[in-house]
């Protein structure tokens, strides 16, 4: 016999507090009801006061074959006591109706997720369909999850059985069942689910105390099984923090639908829809549909030319035409879109997207109409365009369609999508009077005598008067040929076409758009998210995790995608980076790129489902890869390796737009252990095909690896062209003061004196100084690490923020041929020596009692001591001083420390940059012809074949 639910204590609450969020998702058969199921559990949800994002996903056909794979139809909550921006990602919660449901669904759940599955259904029947070799029930196969199996459908039957039901009608209560027990699982209340039943099925009372007692028996279930036994217990899920006020669930296509009418209503205009059915727009034609009294008269057409054709009429008349449709009706509607921009009627177009093209994914959502709604018209044809983001978004967004419609005397465009249309979310009830009228003025005096009426005259907005036909006085003629300025009579020449296509485009182009704002973060940084649509809670949600992570990123969302705001280019040019994920192949993209010249990097996904937040900050073990490391035990390019994996994530760098190259060397197989491009060249060449890689693709962040002998010796004149001619990389130059690889012999900067395999008598040569070498080539930035230092990864983070080439020595002993090379300064014992300099603070080192002063006499550095520290006479770090850099490179160790850190730093424009200006500018305004290239140079006609001899 079940027992009661067991009841928390409020130790074991203290012990498990409630979910932030909870993510469930109902699927079945198209004829389980699984979306009635999905809508009534919403409700609940939303009456119980969490925020909630719903996504109702279903096939395209009517009624799908019971039991496939592609008949399967879905609905997902994601609810919680914060704010919710998205259906969620992977499932807490799985109810599967069948085996086709649980194949399709179940890999999206959670580890360590609950399914709940009706196992009345896994027959073999079924499970063939879902080409189910054994029953997953059954055969272990779900063991990283929870599973709840019951025969759901034998419950429903038993629950049901008073009533008479034949098995078919009975059998279509379990998803009441179903529902009930999900209402007990997460503490809902069913009163209002049951007013709902006795509504619905108030002239067939027996289905709706039929139902009403599927209901009450899974929340019976819940109440008495003994599910804790299972590990399944009642979930409460917090209500979320709201604003006071009147709130209902709201779907998209619900809130453009009072929106258009609340914009008539405020321009004071009746309204006209001519629609033709078409998924997933068919739902706005629903709804106005029942709205008579608002002065709303529903067209359904027998084409979608007919119906915008309607509309357009309507607005001829002095009615606010509307239309809608989906992408293949939008693009039927094309020709008639550019008579209303010729006309210049007020005309409302709404746009919910599906997938594409043709016909494409009927019940799929997609971004991919964008092109189309901007530029997708034959001519010069501008029509504002206008997005919306969310499902209460909606409402506004068509008021402010109107708006503009009205006010401009243009038709406009509201791109929506089948995401957006569909789900639901709690829309806090707006105040109809904060809303401010915008009533229409048509023409009604009639000019004076001796004058005529002028239908083409411009205002301040440069629209033109509104008419009603019937209105004495003012006869005129509008259409699709050219209209001459003022007149509107035919003209067809070149002149007067110029200036109306002008006119045409300065009007839409001078619409009052409000400048853009940011949603998150600061107006300049690393990294800007720039979205529309419905990608706006995706966004919202990534970009405020990555935040808290600490990262440098932004997020901008663009509600007027045509005019633009005014301010999105110079917003946009504030960031490093700009990203646009999209559910197309980069359509927004191209547009940011095409009218602000910004390098806007695509994110896309064309797979019918919205996008998912997968999105983490990268941490160092995201660089490394699965190569063995092989260098010497103890080597410090181990620690090097390591800075330098830790550093990427804290600059912000991606795998896949870095690349290392090296040349060769111990230091040169560094490569193969980054997780990013890389490119292992040949000896001391790896400057001259880095810069080869820059120059092809500017925006790759490069790193060229090399050391003292590969980077100054075979590779120093490389490495000097490099430097002065300033592209934009890093250089990581090893410096142990010895040839390792090739067995220990000297190296360009091996001290005077160094015994080697070459010079066991010892080096006569002079060595080089890598920083002054690098000064001296024209480097712009200069540095120096330690291998094993903890400075090092701020040193590395300097030079990769450093625009042009960043030249960085790191000191690092050969533990096998030169190992106590750099002791005299890196062991513990003699850190004294180091003196690392930082801009705008004392040149001072040993523990703050010893500092550098300006020897005036011989216009070079001292040591000085400093008492009671007392550092007035102590250089101040200039790093953009390249004199003072070039002396602190060049003291001689000993009496002097070892200068380390940033020691200049003064960018100046880059190699890459230059090339890229110079092609553009020669480029600008010429064809590439290459028949005229062929043919350039002294050339003769052959007319004749020549005669044999």
């Amino acid at each position: 016999m079940a027992t009661a639910a067991h009841q928390v204590t409020p130790e074991e609450a203290s012990a498990n507090p409630p979910p932030e969020a909870v993510v469930v998702r109902f699927a079945g058969d198209s004829g389980d009801g699984m979306q009635l199921t999905g809508g009534q559990f919403t409700l609940s949800t939303a009456l119980a006061g969490n925020d909630l994002a719903t996504f109702p996903d279903f096939p395209a056909e009517i009624r799908a074959p019971q039991g496939t794979l592609f008949g399967v139809s879905a609905f997902q909550i994601n609810f919680g006591s914060a704010a919710i921006e998205t259906a969620g990602d992977a499932p807490d919660v799985l109810v599967a109706m069948n085996p086709a449901a649980l194949k399709t669904n179940v890999g999206d759940l959670k580890p360590g997720g609950l399914i709940i599955a009706d196992e009345g259904e896994f027959n073999k029947r079924n499970l063939d369909k879902a080409k189910y070799a054994a029953n997953p029930l059954e055969d272990g196969s779900l063991a990283k999850w929870q599973l709840l199996k019951l025969n759901i459908s034998q419950l429903t039957l038993d629950a049901v059985k008073p009533f008479g039901l034949g098995n078919k009608e009975a059998l279509r209560c379990k998803n009441m069942w179903t529902l009930g027990l999900a209402l007990w699982m997460f503490d809902r209340e069913r009163g209002p689910l049951i007013d709902w039943l006795k509504t619905k099925f108030a002239k067939a009372p027996e289905l709706a105390e039929a139902n009403i007692a599927a209901l009450n028996a899974g929340h019976a279930y819940g109440e008495t099984a003994e599910l804790g036994a299972l590990g399944i217990a009642q979930v409460h899920v917090p209500a979320a923090p709201v604003e006071p006020g009147l709130y209902r669930t709201v779907t998209g296509a619900e809130a453009i639908s009072m929106g258009l009418v609340a914009g008539a209503q405020l321009a004071g205009l009746p309204m006209f829809f001519g629609g033709y059915p078409i998924t997933p727009a068919s739902a706005i034609l629903h709804y106005l549909s029942r709205l008579k009294e608002f002065g709303v008269t529903t067209f359904q057409a027998e084409d979608e030319i007919a119906a915008i054709a309607s509309a357009l009429g309507a607005s001829y008349a002095g009615q606010l035409g509307v239309t809608s449709s989906s992408g293949p009706g939008i693009a039927l509607k094309g020709e008639a879109m550019g008579l209303a921009i010729m006309t210049e009627l007020p005309l409302i177009i709404v746009n919910s997207q599906r997938g594409g093209p043709s016909t494409g994914l009927p019940t799929k959502t997609e971004q991919s109409d964008l092109y189309q709604a901007v530029y997708g018209r034959n001519g010069d044809a501008p029509m504002p365009v206008i997005a919306t983001r969310s499902a209460a978004d909606c409402f506004d967004v068509a008021i402010e369609a109107v708006r503009i419609a009205t006010q401009y005397m243009t038709p406009v465009m509201i791109l929506t999508d089948g995401y957006i249309a569909n789900a639901a979310e709690p829309w806090k009830v707006p105040d109809m009077s904060g809303y401010a009228p915008f009533p229409v003025t048509f023409k009604t005096d009639a000019p004076g005598e001796g004058e005529k009426f002028m239908p083409y005259a411009r205002d301040e907005k440069l629209a033109r008067p509104w008419v009603k036909p019937g209105t004495p006085g003012l006869l005129h003629r509008i259409g699709g040929i050219e209209k001459q300025v003022g007149t509107g009579n035919l003209d067809y020449s070149a002149d007067n076409h110029q200036a109306m296509t002008n006119v045409r485009r300065d009007k839409v182009a001078g619409i009052s758009v409000p400048d853009q704002v940011i949603e998150q973060g600061a107006p300049d940084g690393k990294l800007v998210v720039v979205g529309w649509g419905s990608t706006y809670g995706p966004i919202t949600q990534a970009v405020r995790r990555a935040r808290r992570k600490g990262l440098d990123v932004s997020h901008i969302h663009i509600r007027h995608i045509w005019p633009m705001p005014g301010n999105l280019g110079d917003l946009l040019k504030g960031y490093e980076k700009v990203l646009v994920p999209e559910m197309n192949t980069g359509q927004l993209k191209t547009v940011l790129r095409d009218q602000f010249l910004v390098d806007a990097r695509p994110l896309n996904k064309v797979s019918g489902q919205p996008f998912r937040i997968h999105i983490r900050p990268s941490t160092p073990k995201d660089w490394e890869t699965d190569q063995e490391v092989r260098w010497c035990p103890g080597c410090g390019d181990y620690a090097i390796l390591k800075a330098v994996q830790r550093t990427m994530p804290e600059i912000g760098a991606t795998p896949e737009n870095t690349v290392f190259v090296s040349g060769i060397g111990c230091s040169s197989r560094f490569p193969y252990y980054m997780e990013t491009y890389g490119f292992h060249t040949i000896h001391g060449r790896a400057p001259a095909v880095a810069t080869g890689v820059k120059l092809a693709n500017p925006d790759l962040d490069v790193w060229i690896i090399t050391g003292d002998g590969d980077g100054l010796s075979i590779g120093g004149n490389h490495t000097m062209h490099l430097l002065r001619r300033n592209l934009d990389c890093q250089i990581l130059l090893f410096n142990n003061e010895i040839y390792g690889l090739t067995k220990g012999q000297y190296s360009p900067t091996s001290r005077e004196g160094t015994r080697s395999p070459s010079t066991p008598f010892g080096s006569v040569d002079h060595p080089a100084k890598p920083c002054a070498f690098a000064l001296g080539s024209g480097a712009r930035f200069i540095a120096r690490g330690i291998d094993v230092n903890k400075n090092l990864p701020s040193v590395l983070k300097a030079a990769h923020a450093h625009k042009g080439a960043a030249f960085v020595e790191i000191f690092q002993n050969c533990i096998v041929y030169n190992a106590d090379v750099f002791a005299s300064f890196v062991d513990k014992a003699n850190a004294g020596h180091q003196l690392w300099v930082e801009h705008g603070k004392p040149l001072v080192f040993a523990g703050g009692t010893k500092g550098l002063a300006l020897d005036v006499e011989r216009l070079t550095l001292k040591v000085v001591d400093i008492v009671d520290g007392d550092v007035s006479g102590v250089v101040v770090h200039d790093q953009t001083n390249r004199a003072l850099a070039h002396m602190l490179v060049e003291m001689p160790f000993g009496p002097f420390p070892m200068a380390l850190g940033v020691i200049y730093d003064d960018p100046a424009p880059t190699f890459e940059s230059a090339v890229v200006a110079q092609n553009r500018a020669a480029s600008e305004g010429k064809v590439a012809d290459l028949q005229k290239l062929v043919s350039k140079g002294q050339t003769w006609q052959v007319d004749k074949e020549p005669r044999e001899a």
